[in-house]
């Protein structure tokens, strides 16, 4: 399965900004069917957001409308889904933007090609259930739920079994409806030419890198004590975060009955070449490293991101972080500086009023508090958030694929009673 992730980012017309804001609020009153942009209806979508993002401290870049998008298959086909459910609320979001010139909802091909000039690639990416389609991953949820349901029917009309008997139990259930015969024919998470592709490149990267060190390592030794310099008179945040801003944050977040939440951030880059070229260096070596080895759940071992990424956007000059993940933001911000702070500092450092930092990587979000008013004051309005499953977990969506993945095989005692804990 191949997944797609990207972002349509626009300029919007400042007049038109305060008829925007309330659309896109009315959107996520119901973003499954409403009647802007259906979500529901997209079944190729995993997560979508809207966001109108107003600068008032760098009026030179004005409002920006940004289109989340993170979905199964190619990009053309899911356009052609887009449009079909979705051409008149399109054309009234689009209105509000400075280069769109499409007269008619009715124009397919205008409004695509309009899409399409506005896709904006990430520079790194994580899928935290890497190869499971919206269709598999509820079609696996049900299954689960169906499996506990028939084990609470077992307990009830008293029938105590062994671990095999009551996996040939569930088995034999299983076999005898028909609204079952999707499990066998559904295929492994990522097939080994998928992986076997991944890793080549992780490796060759490294081997390229080894090959060239006698070339390189001197403008690198360079280049890291320019860095250092930099750093040590950087500005770093002394402020608590702005309260008024953290306060509009808090009423989108931890909403009643879902597990899931969502973080737009767009933060300006540090000033000069270098930092541009650090940061794209290190985007590089994160997208890497996420397609060769976070392909089990976890992000260096963050195992509740369902889909994030980072975009470098206006030449360069500013960083865009979308992500959409389990749990409290809280929480999340913690993970990264207990399990990736490295990774995170080698990042965000390159941007303004990071805490101080010491050679890319090390310092920096180790400063919790600092961080996470950083992380707060470049943080943005989520107008419109979409999730296609938003009772599941990263973890809980993993663990319904492994009952899948096991429900039929030959399993000895040991194996049985370990898929039945899963339940």
């Amino acid at each position: 399965m191949t997944h797609t992730v990207l972002t349509f980012i626009s300029k919007v017309k400042p007049d038109q900004t305060d008829r925007l804001g309330p659309l896109l609020d009315e959107i996520n009153k119901d973003p499954e069917s409403n009647k802007y942009i259906p979500f529901r209806s997209l079944g190729l979508l995993h997560f979508a957001s809207l966001v109108l993002h107003q600068s008032p401290d760098t009026p030179e870049y004005g409002p920006y409308l940004i289109f989340e998008n993170n979905f199964d298959g190619e990009l053309d086909d899911y356009l052609k889904d887009l449009y079909v459910h979705a051409s008149s609320g399109l054309h009234q979001i689009y209105s509000a933007c400075l280069d769109y010139t499409v007269t008619s909802p009715s124009d397919r091909q205008g409004i695509i090609a309009y899409l399409k000039d506005h896709v904006v690639l990430p520079n790194a990416y994580h899928i935290g259930n890497t190869g499971r389609s919206v269709t598999r991953i509820l079609q696996e949820q049900v299954l689960h739920d169906a499996l506990e349901a028939h084990a609470d029917t077992l307990v009830e009309r008293g029938q105590p079994a062994s671990p095999g008997d009551l996996l040939a139990n569930f088995q034999q259930f299983v076999r005898d409806d028909q609204k079952w015969s999707w499990i066998p024919g559904v295929g492994p998470r990522q097939t080994f030419m998928e992986q076997f592709a991944n890793w080549s490149k992780f490796i060759l990267a490294i081997v390229i890198a080894l090959v060239l060190l006698p070339i390189w390592i001197v403008p690198f030794v360079i280049c890291m004590l320019v860095l250092r310099y930099k750093e040590s008179t950087d500005p770093v945040q002394q402020s608590l975060a702005d309260s008024t801003n953290v306060r509009q944050l808090l009423e989108k977040e931890n909403q009643t009955k879902i597990v899931q939440n969502h973080m737009a951030s767009i933060t300006i880059v540090k000033p000069g070449r270098l930092r541009r070229v650090a940061l794209w260096t290190v985007l590089w070596a994160v997208n890497l490293l996420a397609r060769a080895r976070a392909t089990h759940g976890e992000l260096s071992g963050i195992p509740s991101i369902h889909f994030a990424h980072w975009s470098m956007i206006d030449d360069g000059r500013r960083l865009l972080f979308l992500s959409n993940f389990d749990g409290s933001w809280e929480n999340y911000l913690d993970d990264f500086i207990d399990k990736a702070a490295v990774g995170l500092t080698g990042v965000w450092s390159n941007t303004l009023n990071f805490p101080r930092t010491y050679f890319l990587i090390f310092g920096g979000a180790k400063d919790g508090p600092r961080f996470k008013a950083v992380a707060r004051d470049g943080q943005t309005i989520t107008n419109a958030w979409y999730s296609a499953y938003r009772d599941q977990t990263v973890q809980g969506i993993d663990n319904n694929s492994s009952i899948r993945e096991d429900l039929l095989k030959p399993l000895d005692a040991t194996g049985a009673m370990a898929l039945l804990q899963r339940l």
